[in-house]
């Protein structure tokens, strides 16, 4: 049972290792870390995040920050891509979570 299990999450992180999403994700992050610019700016927004969640102020420099991360095109498609790899995560978790349900209930 345990490497029928095993067997199976291999094989699910396989397929998502795999898909042309994660794949694009990895080449277009890849693309964006040579442009200090971009990197800095994505920084920023992590930064201003973290502050967000502390404090409950500086949304409109977040709204800021992130206007101005989807000014660069390469910013856009690897969102995009990450986004369908997310869903792809979520439907794992989503699944997973009933099978156990189930299991134990």
């Amino acid at each position: 049972m345990v490497k029928q299990l095993n067997k199976a999450i291999d094989d699910v992180i396989s397929v998502i290792t795999n898909s042309n999403d994660y794949q694009q994700c990895l080449q277009l992050k890849d693309k964006m870390e040579k442009n200090q610019e971009l990197m800095r700016l994505i920084d920023d927004l992590k930064n201003a995040q973290k502050e967000y969640v502390k404090s409950g102020v500086g949304k409109e420099k977040l709204d800021s920050l992130e206007e101005e991360l989807y000014q660069y095109p390469i910013y856009v498609v690897y969102m995009e891509h990450l986004g369908k790899v997310n869903d792809m995560l979520s439907y794992v978790e989503e699944d997973l979570n009933d099978y156990f349900y189930q299991l134990m209930n």
